[in-house]
């Protein structure tokens, strides 16, 4: 580390030469002159119980918050499908308190795990499987036989065929380990173990490497050749290293220790009185008994206080996760809704546009046809009257037929058109809202910036977006359309032409009249009578297409309101999240501040103001400008690394990333390009590049601006600003 001025005022006063801090790291290179720079600590006491409360407090928050969740997606007829998941994610008790170190074997199914259990506790060799897959079907746990207070944690395999529940019931058991000791072979790494190693990743636990190289031990010649020189089986697998590694720094986590060993050869060694002490020599399983020990040893404690953070945070990203999930589906239902609302108004107002036209022209058609009757006529005698009556009674009926025909044509086409425009929106479903700022506790969005896939459900698939969009639709869109069309036209018919049959009875009551003037007569007296009909048809007809546009928009208005109630449930989901997020928040200070308690650090830890946490991956620590030399002279032991910062500069938040850098890093950027808006640090130490994204993500949410932490072949070198 290269020597700073700060440190080389610190040998000054402690009669140091700068020599003696060249190459030490912060860690270790002075204990002792922290008294004597900033005072003796208080005495120290244990932090764990109250803890314990935070994590209560903390549980009740999340019970509330999930329960207000189901209640809300009760209250909606269009929402009820999502509440499987949401009930799914209850918050549970946990079972952290009393229990010794849980070391949580996990790997690819016939890996070794159940042999490396044998090993380490002493036990049968009943779970080790003998070439066929899924021996180990369920969790076993035993206390390892040279660690004290370690209890090995055995579970079901990765990988094998149709192990899906083999896979879950390991997952299961991560929340609760305080490590994950993760078991590869010498054999190629599949994809459905990479999917595992990086999900175990993702939860945040420490995970310690065992590579077994599993060489057969069966023949005599050939265990002679292993004991005479071990080397030779695991000099050859040292590349798989490099694969486990990719995987884990993938979810943005670097292993706390990779080991090789032979497990069968530890297996054997308890047992063989002859060679017991060789074999486990060469089996070098005394370098995991040593990781182990180192752990439990320094971490325990601090171990624990993480695991009883994360046995609840877990169950907190979870729900966060669903809500999340159930909000997006929920807007993008409505989004989808509002979409076929628009269309099926465009289509429906074109629809009666086409049907008042054909009324009108049909009405016009039907009322002319009469304008000629009078020519019919041949004797004016009392039978006129009955064949008037007897045209009157065909021009209602034929009227009241073609005008209700087309509304029921009407009806008919908009419901058909209605369904087509369902079935396209739903086949053209894709998840077309974005929830801005997803309203979820840190690590999610860091998760995605990572590089994972985030929520269970996705967007709705296209038959089930359908079928809720139907929900909000409130049955059929032209239901109410033609409802009394035949009685508005017999009474339009009853009130128009009856007059006019009194007119022709006044006029033709005997023969006295000349034939021609009777004829004119009646043309005149019928062509009024017609016309009026006709005037009058076409305002009834007009009366008719408003209430079937007020149905229309009735209808598409009920549905804005069916929609707005489904957005109060989104918006009520999202405010759940909110809630999580800043409960999370105050969790992960108190653990931060616990943390540095369980170290011997409270004074350190009385200035903590403001903490963000990315699981597995790093602490960001915001502490007093008058505190910050402390802290970042003489870093705390955290078995989670922490890094620590003054509080942001308000016109360049960015500006003071440079030290949070140093706290991940332990070295000297190499540039810094600071702008209102965001932040560039340029590194040159070699940390893959996934890492570096956790790492900015982390940053970008605890300083509030985009940081971006790249080395210099990715971003240049930039200039300093």
């Amino acid at each position: 580390m290269t020597t700073t001025n700060t440190e080389t005022e610190v040998a000054r006063r402690l009669s140091l030469s700068p020599e003696k801090l060249e190459g030490k790291e912060r860690h270790n290179w002075c204990p002792q002159a922290r008294d004597q720079l900033f005072g003796p600590e208080s005495e120290r006491h244990d932090p764990l119980p109250a803890h314990s409360k935070v994590i209560a407090r903390y549980r009740s928050v999340l019970g509330e918050a999930h329960d207000e969740s189901v209640r809300a997606l009760t209250s909606n007829e269009a929402t009820v499908h999502l509440l499987d998941d949401v009930e799914a994610a209850a918050i549970t008790a946990t079972r952290t308190a009393g229990r010794p170190m849980r070391v949580v074997l996990m790997g690819r199914t016939m890996a070794g795990k159940s042999t490396l259990l044998a090993a380490l506790t002493g036990g049968s060799a009943e779970r080790i499987g003998v070439g066929a897959q899924r021996t180990s079907r369920d969790v076993f746990a035993a206390p390892a036989l040279d660690l004290q207070d370690v209890e090995i944690v055995d579970t079901p395999g990765v990988g094998a065929k149709d192990g899906a529940e083999d896979v879950a019931l390991a997952m299961a058991e991560v929340p609760g380990a305080d490590l994950v000791l993760w078991v590869a072979s010498n054999d190629s790494f599949q994809e459905e173990t990479a999917q595992a190693l990086r999900a175990v990743a993702f939860q945040g636990k420490p995970v310690v490497v065992a590579l077994n190289c599993r060489a057969s031990l069966f023949d005599e010649l050939v265990r002679e050749d292993f004991l005479a020189d071990p080397t030779f089986v695991f000099d050859q697998y040292q590349g798989h290293f490099n694969t486990i590694r990719a995987h884990l720094s993938a979810a943005g986590v670097e292993p706390v220790a990779e080991v090789m060993l032979h497990a069968e050869a530890a297996r054997q060694a308890r047992a063989d009185e002859q060679f017991g002490a060789a074999l486990k020599s060469a089996s070098r399983v005394q370098n995991l008994l040593d990781t182990l020990e180192n752990e439990s040893r320094v971490h325990r404690t601090a171990r624990r206080v993480l695991r009883a953070t994360d046995e609840v945070r877990v169950q907190a990203q979870a729900l966060s996760e669903v809500l999340a999930d159930s909000e997006q589906q929920i807007r993008e239902l409505v989004h989808v809704g509002r979409g076929l609302r628009k269309d099926q108004k465009l289509r429906a107002g074109r629809l009666v546009d086409a049907c008042l036209q054909r009324m009108e022209d049909d009405a016009v058609r039907i009322v002319g046809q009469r304008h000629g009757w009078h020519q019919t006529i041949t004797d004016f005698g009392p039978q006129v009257s009955e064949k008037w009556e007897e045209e009157q009674n065909s021009l209602i009926t034929e009227l009241g037929q073609a005008l209700t025909s087309h509304l029921d044509e009407l009806s008919r086409a908009i419901a058909d058109a209605n369904s087509a425009a369902q079935q396209e929106c739903s086949a053209a479903a894709p998840a077309a809202v974005k929830i801005e700022g997803l309203r979820d506790f840190r690590g999610l969005w860091k998760r995605r910036a990572a590089g994972t896939v985030v929520g269970v459900g996705g967007a709705l698939g296209a038959t089930l977006l359908g079928a809720k969009v139907g929900l909000l639709a409130g049955g059929a869109f032209g239901g109410p359309i033609g409802a009394g069309i035949g009685v508005i036209v017999g009474g339009l018919g009853t009130a128009l032409v009856t007059p006019l049959r009194k007119k022709v009875q006044s006029l033709f009551k005997g023969k006295g009249r000349i034939l021609e003037e009777n004829r004119e007569l009646l043309r005149v007296e019928i062509g009024n009578a017609l016309e009026e009909l006709q005037r009058q048809t076409r305002i009834q007809i007009d009366t008719i297409i408003r209430q079937v546009r007020a149905d229309l928009s009735a209808t598409a208005e009920q549905r804005a309101v069916a929609e707005m109630a489904v957005l109060d449930v989104a918006d009520l989901l999202a405010d759940q999240q909110k809630v999580i997020s800043v409960a999370t928040a105050e969790l992960d200070h108190d653990a931060a501040v616990c943390l540095l308690h369980v170290d011997g650090r409270s004074r350190l830890a009385a200035t903590v103001e403001r903490v963000t946490r990315l699981a597995g991956v790093c602490i960001a620590v915001e502490v007093t400008d008058h505190s910050f030399a402390e802290s970042w002279l003489f870093p705390p032991s955290s078995p989670e690394v922490m890094t620590f910062g003054r509080p942001p500069s308000p016109e360049v938040p960015g500006a003071r990333a440079t030290s949070y850098v140093l706290g991940l890093t332990e070295q000297v950027p190499k540039a810094l390009s600071v702008r209102p808006d965001r932040t560039s640090v340029t590194i040159e130490t070699l940390v893959p590049e996934p890492i570096l994204a956790a790492w900015s993500a982390t940053l970008s949410d605890h300083l509030g601006t985009q940081i971006t932490i790249a080395h210099p072949s990715l971003l240049g070198v930039p200039r300093n600003e």
